[in-house]
Formats: C-alpha cells, sequence, structure tokens
C-alpha cells in the first residue's frame, strides 16, 4: 500500500477493509494533510472503522472547539440511537474556519497548550473555549445582517443556525461539559448508578445557576452519553438542578418531547422497510431495543401524564408490533424448514447463518411478546417450526431417511428457537427410540 498522503484520498471505502495496523497507520497519514475537504470526505468515508477501532488523531484546534458537543455528532454506525440533539459535522466544517480566523492565529498560538495531554491542558483549554464561544456569538450576530451566509450556507441549509446556536450555547459551559464527561465514562454507560446521578445533578446544579439557558443542552450532552438516551428520562424527575418546580417541570417535558420524537423516528425506519428483504435477527434486535425505550420512557412519563406523548407511544408500539409480525414471525417457520431440508450441511454457510438468526430472532423477540401483544401469534410460530424441526430431526436420526446431518442441524434450530432444554429432551426422545 501507498504511503503518500494525498494517494490515499483515492482508496476511499477500500480503507475499511485493511488490516488494523495498516488503517492506523493511514489515519496518522491522512492528518498529515491537514483539514482539507478531501481528507474530510476520506474521514467521513471511513467513520465506522474509526467508531470502531479508535485510533490515536492528532490533537489540533478544531477537534478542541468540537471536544464539548462531539457526543452529539451522529454516530456512523445503527448501533445506537442517534443523539437527541444532532449537530451537522457539515456546519461544523463552515464553522470552524470563521472561528479561527476570528481568534487569530497569535491567539491561538497563546492557548497552545491545550493541545497537550497532560493536567496542564486545563486552563489554557478553559481560555480557549472562552474565545471560541465569543467567536461564535460574535459570527452569530453578524449572520442577522445577512454576513457569513454563504460561508454557513444558510441559504440553502436554513437549520444550520439553530446547530450553530447549540453550538454557542454549550461552548459557554464547555468546563461543566468537561466535567460530566469525566463522570459518564466510558461510554456509552449502560445503566446509571448513584455515582453518575450525583455527578450529573451537581454539574447540572453549577449549569443552571451560571447559565440556566444551556441547562437543557446539557441534560441532553448526558443523555448523548448513555447506550439509549431514554434511560436518564427516569430519574430527571427527581433530581435537584437548582430549579423552580414550573422549571423542572417544562424541562421534563421537553426533553420526554425530544425522547418521543427520537423513537417515532427509529419506527418510521422500521415501517419503510417492511415488505422487502429483511435481516430477521437485525430487526428483533431493534423491535427489543424500541420496546426498551417505550418502557422507558412510559415509566418516566407517568410523572407528566400528558395524553400527547401517550398516544404518540401508542402508535411507536403499534409499529414495532407490526415489525415483528411482519419481519420476525411472518413466514419464518417455512424459510427455516426449507432451508434445514435443501441446504447440504457443510456447503453453504452464508445462508445456514441466516437462518441460525431467523431462529434466534424468534427467541429474542420472546422476551417483548407481551408488551406488544403478540405472545399468542409468537407461540403458534414457535411450537409448528420446533414441531417441524422435530419431525425432520426423527427422520434423520431415527429413520434413517437422509443425511443424518441434517436432523442434527434440525436439533440445532430446535435449540436455537425453544432452548437447550428442549432440544435436549427431543433428542433424548429420537436416541432412546433408536434406528429403526
Amino acid at each position: 500500500m501507498t504511503t503518500d498522503p494525498k494517494a490515499l484520498l483515492s482508496l476511499g471505502t477500500k480503507l475499511l477493509d485493511i488490516d488494523e495496523a495498516r488503517f492506523r497507520q493511514v489515519v496518522d497519514l491522512l492528518q498529515q494533510i491537514g483539514d482539507h475537504p478531501e481528507v474530510r470526505h476520506t474521514f467521513s468515508l471511513i467513520r465506522p472503522r474509526l467508531a470502531e477501532v479508535r485510533p490515536r488523531r492528532r490533537a489540533t484546534f478544531k477537534r478542541l472547539f468540537c471536544e464539548p458537543f462531539e457526543d452529539l455528532f451522529q454516530l456512523p454506525t445503527g448501533n445506537q440511537p442517534a443523539p437527541l440533539n444532532k449537530v451537522d459535522r457539515d456546519a461544523v466544517n463552515a464553522l470552524w474556519p470563521l472561528v479561527e480566523g476570528q481568534i487569530g492565529k497569535e491567539r491561538l498560538r497563546g492557548v497552545a497548550g491545550a493541545l497537550g495531554d497532560s493536567a496542564a491542558r486545563v486552563e489554557p483549554a478553559r481560555a480557549f473555549w472562552s474565545m471560541a464561544s465569543a467567536a461564535v456569538a460574535d459570527i452569530l450576530e453578524q449572520t442577522e445582517t445577512g454576513r457569513f451566509a454563504d460561508e454557513l450556507g444558510l441559504r440553502l441549509n436554513p437549520d444550520r443556525l439553530r446547530t450553530i446556536e447549540d453550538i454557542a450555547r454549550i461552548l459557554t459551559i464547555a468546563q461543566p461539559v468537561a466535567e460530566l464527561k469525566a463522570v459518564l465514562s466510558p461510554k456509552p454507560i449502560q445503566k446509571l448508578h448513584k455515582d453518575h446521578l450525583d455527578g450529573i445533578q451537581a454539574i447540572g446544579r453549577q449549569v443552571a445557576r451560571g447559565r440556566p439557558e444551556a441547562l437543557k443542552l446539557f441534560i441532553l450532552l448526558a443523555a448523548a452519553r448513555l447506550s439509549d438516551p431514554s434511560i436518564l428520562l427516569g430519574s430527571l424527575w427527581d433530581m435537584d438542578l437548582g430549579q423552580k418546580s414550573s422549571d423542572r417541570a417544562t424541562l421534563f417535558l421537553d426533553l420526554s418531547g425530544t425522547v418521543v420524537a427520537q423513537i417515532e423516528e427509529r419506527s418510521r425506519g422500521v415501517a419503510s422497510a417492511a415488505g422487502g428483504t429483511v435481516d430477521r435477527m437485525a430487526a428483533a434486535t431493534l423491535a427489543v431495543d424500541l420496546v426498551a425505550s417505550l418502557e422507558a420512557t412510559r415509566n418516566a412519563m407517568e410523572h407528566s401524564r400528558n395524553k400527547d406523548f401517550d398516544q404518540r407511544l401508542k402508535i411507536i408500539r403499534n409499529s414495532v408490533h407490526e415489525l415483528v409480525r411482519t419481519q420476525v414471525l411472518d413466514g419464518a417457520e417455512t424459510e427455516i424448514l426449507s432451508a434445514v431440508e435443501t441446504l447440504i450441511p457443510g456447503t453453504d454457510t452464508a445462508r445456514m447463518a441466516q437462518v441460525e438468526n431467523q431462529a434466534r430472532a424468534l427467541r429474542k423477540c420472546s422476551t417483548i411478546a407481551d408488551t406488544l401483544g403478540l405472545r399468542g401469534a409468537l407461540k403458534s410460530v414457535t411450537q409448528q417450526a420446533t414441531a417441524s424441526l422435530t419431525g425432520t430431526a426423527r427422520q434423520s436420526l431415527a429413520d434413517g431417511v437422509g443425511n443424518a446431518r441434517t436432523g442434527y442441524t434440525a436439533i440445532r434450530m430446535i435449540e436455537l428457537i425453544a432452548g437447550p432444554a428442549e432440544a435436549n429432551q427431543i433428542m433424548d426422545d429420537i436416541l432412546r427410540g433408536g434406528r429403526r
């Protein structure tokens, strides 16, 4: 592979497939080019691998600028919900040169210590964020007279103004956000413990006193460090952030609405995929995640008793119900049985892996079937599939009809669908009968 940084730009998504050591080397070489459009485009293409490998990135003022709000960048993978308040990378790419120009090279040199790794970076970093905050505020003020509209792409993307306003507010609380990130580490947090909640509350009170207008964004940043943002809802109502009760209720309803809107967005994505070729396991995983978010949100919102939210959650539940019914249950028995009976064992591993995932999807959905009102439908599919697979296993292993490996594959599918106890019982029954 070439070591010419500029030549690497032509490789694009091919960089996703190289080994980890070379990938880290490529990232280092790309960083040598600097912050140019081609480099940004290449990094956007390889961002899924960056999130996975997490190579050491060269410290730059642009990266330091993004540090307070970096958790609001949408992740390249679909493994977890998007942030509740997404920040557009393109908006940041357009904004940063203006901020850099406003601050000036001489002042940036004065805070170069912020780019180090030691504890000595704290004060220069604080000074840098203060300068950046003032610069963004000044840029925003000038946009009111039409200046920077072209540079920021505001005519084509008016929503960017909201993003820049959010960035301006977040930069005013950059230091509390740095403390928050230390409390909620490593990311993503799967479950909030007392030390997490105490940290959010203590830092949140500081923000509420000094920058009350940024408190909602602070809470959204906290939610962005969780595996599921709805986890925070249940604890937010009881959290003392030093607000009046009316302000607390407003914040809770505001965040609740944002969480519900996000779940709606995820469920709409599910609905648009219905009817096509689907990965049943991926559908089951998404359904389980959505139900967890629904339950956490519904439980937390008992405090609000908001009928509009209740209705929206009901619509989402119905969407997830349809997802499981159409993409996990429908046709599952036929597809699994057909594959087991027609595949020659050991010849099509990709197809067999797909069928195993279909079986796993059925079992995975058993945890949410009651919530979705699908207990009876799932039980029927599971029982029919198990009965058919048992017949196939008995024919192959006890009656000697066909390939014995087909019988063992059928037992394997029963194990994935109904569990090892059921599979072992069926296997014992067949073996006790012996070959006839």
